[in-house]
């Protein structure tokens, strides 16, 4: 065991849930540095300036510190960054963007190896005009987006053999928090990604494509996309069912738009099939 583990051990000692502190006179001492090396090593690193001096001294090194932690040991001991990742104390930029990358797989696999419940998804596309968002509805309501961050995170740490603890778990969120925020990763396109394994027949808006009478015609029919035959059938009984005048006295004239809009459809978009 040389100075390292024992700084590392002494970390892992003092640490409390996600946060540690390490005093710096301690580090010193296990390093053999004077205060005045330590204070000559500020004033020509990255966190020092020209005015400091013992007063401006921080007294302990914590998870805000860690990057000038590295490199004042990073002298005395060329794999401290290496030891620290495996410790679950720090990870570089590389090992970051290594484990972004492993997050979108993990939860890509996951996702796409979804059972799809049918009822789920009728209720979530039946609730929605536009049949993306309906798509959208699902995938919120089967996944929990912080459930598949902490899967994604654990098998991470298994595959580099890392402690899964507060503050290893911390700095990865910390990470992934970062990357949402600043758009590198977005969760809609994630889940987006996924809709032509999850639903391979699933319905999109070509209303675009159509002219004005028959999208009015989808409209009257409270549909925002090109149905198949036995969709826009269903949504008809439906509608009929709640406008029909033996059930709705004043859906007398909605039943009438419904059933020209319905034959207008069936000729429009299937041509000879017939109901």
């Amino acid at each position: 065991m040389d100075e390292l583990d024992e700084i590392i051990e002494e970390i892992r000692t003092r640490s409390l849930g996600t946060e540690f502190q390490i005093p710096v006179m301690d580090v010193l001492e296990l390093l053999g540095m004077s205060l005045e090396e330590y204070l000559r090593f500020r004033y020509n690193s990255r966190f020092g300036s020209p005015t400091q001096g013992f007063a401006d001294l921080p007294d302990d090194f914590d998870q805000d510190s860690m990057f000038e932690l590295v490199d004042l040991l990073e002298p005395h001991f060329p794999d401290v960054l290496q030891r620290l990742e495996a410790a679950g104390l720090h990870f570089s930029t590389p090992r970051l963007i290594e484990f972004q990358e492993f997050f979108v797989s993990v939860v890509l696999n996951r996702i796409q190896s979804h059972v799809v419940d049918p009822d789920l998804l009728d209720t979530a596309l039946a609730g929605c005009l536009d049949p993306d968002d309906g798509y959208m509805f699902y995938m919120d309501a089967s996944f929990e987006r912080n459930k598949l961050i902490d899967y994604a995170i654990e098998l991470y740490l298994q595959y580099l053999q890392i402690e899964d603890y507060p503050i290893s778990r911390s700095l990865l969120h910390a990470h992934l928090h970062r990357c949402f925020l600043g758009g590198q990763l977005d969760w809609e396109v994630l889940f987006k990604h996924c809709f032509g394994i999850l639903f391979p027949n699933r319905k999109e808006d070509k209303t675009a494509d159509l002219n004005q009478e028959l999208r009015d015609a989808l409209k009257e029919l409270e549909l925002d996309y090109v149905p198949e035959m036995e969709d826009l059938k269903k949504q008809f009984r439906s509608l009929m069912l709640r406008y029909h005048p033996d059930r709705n006295p004043e859906g007398l004239e909605r039943a009438r738009r419904i059933n020209e809009s319905y034959s207008l459809l069936i000729s429009g978009l299937f041509g000879a099939e017939k109901i």
